[in-house]
């Protein structure tokens, strides 16, 4: 059974929540639990800090709730209110981001979809602790949340042309990583 973000969920619970039914809320939280914690994990890479903002979308989610118009949108808008929960948190933290550089060698789109062999490594996460926060996020949101750069660009509010520079580091940097066997420091 799917358990993501597409997880289907009756309207009459989605109705009953709206209501105010604890009932209706713990099953929604029940069902969708699981799957914002683990794109939490994979935005923040911090266990802790993604059990926090769990807690703050289904906050946001029972609150909100009462603006949601069309039922059959509600894993789509708990999927974007889950990532901007995220990003909201992570703007506020003093991590290094990426270089700006715009002046890199022409890279084709083929490059930014060549990432299919991350998903044969043997411990991805071990694998991504070579990466900068920014990048974790960027290359979570792209390859598991399935952002396309266009939206990801919208929401860094930056070109797309540097979302997609900087997710092609990034792969090159896991690629490097898992060749080299690194110490992933």
């Amino acid at each position: 059974m799917y358990k993501g973000f597409g997880t289907p969920i009756a309207a009459r619970i989605i109705r009953q929540a709206q209501q105010g039914r604890r009932d209706a809320q713990r099953e929604l939280f029940e069902a969708f639990q699981h799957i914002v914690l683990t794109s939490l994990i994979g935005i923040c890479r911090n266990p802790d800090v993604a059990r926090d903002l769990a807690q703050d979308v289904f906050i946001q989610v029972f609150a909100k709730l009462h603006q949601l118009r069309d039922t059959s949108a509600f894993g789509g808008w708990l999927k974007q209110l889950t990532v901007n929960t995220a990003l909201a948190h992570l703007r506020k933290q003093p991590w290094q981001s990426l270089p700006t550089d715009e002046h890199e060698n022409a890279i084709t789109e083929i490059d930014y979809q060549q990432a299919d062999w991350l998903s044969r490594c043997d411990d991805i996460d071990q694998l991504m602790q070579c990466l900068t926060a920014a990048e974790q996020q960027l290359v979570w949101l792209y390859l598991v949340e399935d952002y396309s750069h266009q939206q990801l660009a919208k929401m860094y509010a930056l070109p797309a042309a540097t979302i997609r520079q900087r997710y092609h580091r990034a792969l090159k940097k896991l690629q490097q990583a898992a060749l080299q066997g690194s110490s992933y420091e």
